[in-house]
């Protein structure tokens, strides 16, 4: 797991509500603290959709369907007071990454995580995908500083 503080939030968010960068992750929870908390458990809820419509087959929304929901919700003046975005990614093998966006007070941090699906004590999956974490951000130019 690393934690990359965020340098500029503004550009930031505006990346993740108005541009594509994160739009194919597929989003376990998001949660945002405006003048109530909008929680979003990202379970797709596969009934209510016709069955004219498209189903890929996940079982949880990805961000590019969430987004206008959550971005609706904190437009305004006023910045929210929370938000926390949790991100993942499955891999073929059944390992999942993921990418915790985290906002309040103190900062915009971005946080990585790696789950195996079985027990290992090689830890070099989690290490490449955090290696890649990093390149995905600094390939979409946002500045962050890596904390110990």
């Amino acid at each position: 797991m690393i934690a990359l503080q965020i340098e500029n939030v503004k550009d930031f968010m505006s990346r993740l509500f108005q541009g594509d960068m994160f739009d194919k992750f597929h989003v376990n929870r998001a949660e945002v603290t405006t003048f109530i908390t909008l929680t979003a458990d990202g379970k797709k809820n596969v009934s209510w959709f016709d069955s004219d419509e498209e189903d890929n087959g996940d079982r949880l929304v990805v961000w590019r369907q969430l987004k206008p929901v959550i971005f609706s919700f904190i437009r305004g003046n006023k910045t929210p007071d929370r938000l926390e975005i949790d991100f993942s990614h499955y891999m073929k093998d059944g390992d999942m990454g993921s990418l915790r966006i985290q906002y309040s007070e103190n900062g915009l941090f971005v946080y990585t995580g790696y789950m195996q699906r079985e027990f290992v004590i090689d830890k070099g999956k989690q290490q490449a995908w955090d290696e890649n974490c990093i390149a995905f951000i600094k390939k979409n130019q946002i500045i962050s500083t890596l904390l110990e």
